[in-house]
């Protein structure tokens, strides 16, 4: 992901819980004025979000919805009395605890498909959590534990938030966004970090009108633009080697600079690496082309289709681009690719042997044929890319391994 999206992706997924988050601590009576009919809308948005991630197939959201839905019908149920009840602050102080519990579950372990009976169980456990909350005696268990009266003081007079709850949400999403913004976390991550917050909201504006309504529309949308995100991803992205695809370039070419150059390049003998080793091993040679040209800064790399990538320069200095290209092209050809064992295992104890047995496999090097041009007036991205692969082929055809120029 190139270092701009890198750091506007997570704002873009956290905007809809900070925008409610500032509209509640500095401007309530807007939020109040918009009357918005609540609970309604809330499972409206739910609903939505339910049709879109099933019709894009990303069960994943199945469980975050399972579980906003039935928190929102909790906090409906419960916490629509006052705290100065003891069973509604008991609920209070322990729904956030449960929630964040289960988010950070969702987040950190593999889930099973939801379409699997290991799925459905799990969606099941984790929709019905939330609700058995209202039958279990909590003031009483509250009381019996004896916690401290530090963490039940209101640092806030405008706040029914205590020290606990604000000691929590610090923490969690303090660890949260340090981990996220160290180990750059996919849009995927943040919406699910945006989802968390946007449900604090409702903890710490829990005094407001419709707060949970407020905090489940902002969790709503934070999904919604996070399922976008997935599907310009599938669209523009080849998951293979986690390259942009043609329709990318395409898009690329159609504003190019005119000081630019593009190139066509592919694995050469790709067809006997794969009629060799089958096409496990061509999958291996495309990942490890992929990995080496995202890292390449001098240009922008693009899978063009099977074998074939394309780069494109934002120069066109002929001394600049022959000397790019053949780092580029030496670097390929001196990484190691390990091939895995050419023959499948009859069944699971076999494999288990032969891992455990394995010496790494055999290593291969591959090498790759390179053809550049330089735009030129009135060129279009056709000509551009018929003359890049003209050159591709004269690289080909001078014994390959090699760059050519047209």
């Amino acid at each position: 992901m190139p270092t701009t999206l890198r750091f506007i992706v997570p704002v873009i997924a956290v905007l809809p819980a900070v925008i409610i988050f500032i509209l509640q601590l500095w401007a309530p009576n807007a939020l109040a004025q918009l009357s918005v009919p609540f609970p309604a809308s809330a499972y409206l948005a739910l609903g939505l979000v339910l049709i879109l991630s099933s019709f894009m197939r990303q069960w994943q959201w199945l469980y975050w919805l399972a579980l906003l839905l039935s928190s929102y019908f909790t906090i409906q149920s419960g916490l629509q009395r006052p705290l100065s009840e003891p069973d509604v602050a008991a609920l209070y102080n322990t729904l956030p605890v449960l929630l964040t519990l289960l988010m950070l579950i969702l987040t950190l372990f593999p889930l099973p498909s939801i379409l699997t009976w290991q799925g459905i169980a799990l969606a099941i456990m984790i929709a019905a959590l939330p609700p058995v909350l209202l039958v279990m005696p909590l003031a009483d268990w509250s009381s019996a534990l004896a916690l401290s009266e530090a963490l039940l003081i209101q640092p806030y007079d405008n706040l029914a938030l205590n020290w606990g709850l604000l000691s929590l949400i610090f923490a969690v999403g303090s660890l949260w966004l340090l981990m996220g913004l160290y180990f750059r976390m996919s849009l995927i991550h943040w919406g699910e970090f945006a989802t968390w917050m946007a449900m604090m909201n409702f903890v710490i504006f829990v005094h407001l009108p419709d707060a949970s309504g407020w905090a489940t529309l902002a969790a709503t949308l934070s999904l919604l633009i996070t399922l976008a995100w997935q599907m310009l991803h599938l669209a523009y992205m080849d998951e293979l080697t986690g390259l942009p695809q043609r329709r990318a370039l395409l898009s690329h070419l159609n504003r190019l600079g005119k000081r630019s150059a593009v190139t066509m390049l592919d694995v050469d003998h790709f067809k006997q690496f794969n009629d060799t080793y089958g096409h496990d091993v061509g999958d291996q040679v495309l990942k490890l082309l992929g990995s080496v040209l995202s890292k390449t800064k001098s240009c922008k790399a693009y899978r063009y289709g099977g074998e074939e990538f394309t780069l494109i320069f934002p120069h066109k200095d002929p001394e600049r681009l022959e000397a790019e290209l053949n780092e580029i092209r030496q670097q390929v050809a001196d990484y190691p690719l390990v091939l895995r064992q050419n023959q499948r295992p009859e069944d699971d104890k076999a494999g288990k042997t032969r891992r455990g047995n394995s010496d790494g496999g055999k290593a291969i090097h591959i090498t790759i044929s390179l053809g550049c041009t330089a735009y030129q007036k009135g060129d279009d991205s056709d000509s551009l890319l018929k003359r890049a692969d003209n050159a591709l082929y004269a690289a080909k055809k001078a014994g390959r391994n090699r760059v050519k120029f047209a």
